[in-house]
């Protein structure tokens, strides 16, 4: 496996699992762009106020906007920043309207901006009512304040708007769903799982 999954499975195996089902030529970056949304987590959880989360998240702003990056640059953004088929533009987009969010009551990743950046640069026919849910309600299952965003959508759902097309967001689809009810998510036998959903 490549450096971008390896990263990712260390930090959460089961968004990890999910990209096992996207394409082989679209995994890195997808690997690489949920990365990018767990860091920005990350530094929403542990900022004391609102203002600390600014001023990190606009580091990272200035990160994508210069030409060269600091030698301790994290490789995940590395990457992200020479993807050729994916613009700076809209990387940006997903941390600013992540730090806009820091205004509100219920500060949130812009998760829906990850998967539609996402689809456009994997090249993914998908509806966008459906990418901008996914995207709410995995940051639902992030940030517990944000729980009233969650929608649960039925894999039949996932199906039609991708035309049966992409295994990723249908596997990310199960994780949130089983996640919310409580079940276990963080096995290898969700591999079979999805398998007897497909197949069956």
């Amino acid at each position: 496996m490549s450096q971008s999954y390896r990263e990712l499975r260390d930090r959460a195996r089961s968004l990890a699992l999910a990209t096992l089902f996207d394409k082989a030529t679209a995994r890195d970056r997808s690997c690489d762009l949920l990365q990018l949304g767990l860091e920005l987590e990350k530094i929403i959880e542990i900022a004391s106020e609102p203002m600390l989360a600014m001023i990190r998240m606009q580091y990272w702003s200035d990160l994508f906007e210069n030409t060269s990056m600091p030698p301790e640059t994290a490789a995940f953004v590395k990457r992200l920043a020479d993807d050729t088929g994916l613009p700076n533009s809209d990387i940006l987009e997903i941390i600013q309207q992540t730090q806009t969010s820091l205004q509100s009551p219920t500060p949130s990743v812009a998760w829906d901006v990850i998967f539609t950046v996402m689809a456009k640069a994997n090249h993914w026919q998908i509806d966008a009512p459906i990418l901008t849910q996914l995207g709410r309600n995995i940051g639902a299952l992030y940030n517990a304040d944000n729980s009233a965003q969650f929608s649960a959508l039925q894999d039949a759902q996932i199906t039609k708007a991708s035309h049966g097309s992409y295994g990723f967001p249908r596997l990310v689809n199960l994780l949130i769903n089983r996640q919310f009810s409580g079940k276990q998510t963080h096995d290898y036998l969700l591999v079979f799982r999805y398998l007897w959903r497909v197949l069956r």
